[in-house]
């Protein structure tokens, strides 16, 4: 005689199970797989980034941007205003100054900075 009703019930069961379990295993594992290939890449990236930083020196440009800025980092807040102070006087209008021309002889009037240049030059 062949098997039993409840035996076939029992093996039917059994390879369901199986077959239900191996796709659960092969995607966990793949899963995993994938995870440890990122990781990896990260890890690569990141220790190619960090060497690449570490043996690529900073050009003039960058070296002095960086001296400045630690300098006006270092100094006083009064000094760090003194700029703001001196666009405020630069905004100021100019005193105006007025030339003189002598009617009678045509000659005008001699600044003192005039004055000092002439007796440089000579």
């Amino acid at each position: 005689m062949g098997p039993s009703g409840d035996e076939i019930d029992s093996r039917t069961r059994e390879t369901r199970e199986q077959i239900d379990e191996q796709p659960a295993e092969s995607n966990a594992a793949r899963y995993g797989t994938i995870a440890a290939i990122v990781v990896g890449a990260v890890v690569i990236a990141t220790a190619s980034v960090l060497i690449y930083r570490r043996y690529t020196r900073p050009g003039r440009r960058e070296q002095l941007r960086r001296m400045l800025v630690e300098a006006i980092g270092d100094l006083p807040d009064t000094l760090r205003e003194l700029p703001d102070e001196l666009v405020r006087k630069i905004r100021e209008p100019l005193p105006s100054i007025k030339v003189v021309v002598n009617p009678e002889t045509g000659a005008k009037v001699r600044s003192a900075l005039e004055i000092m240049i002439r007796r440089v030059r000579d």
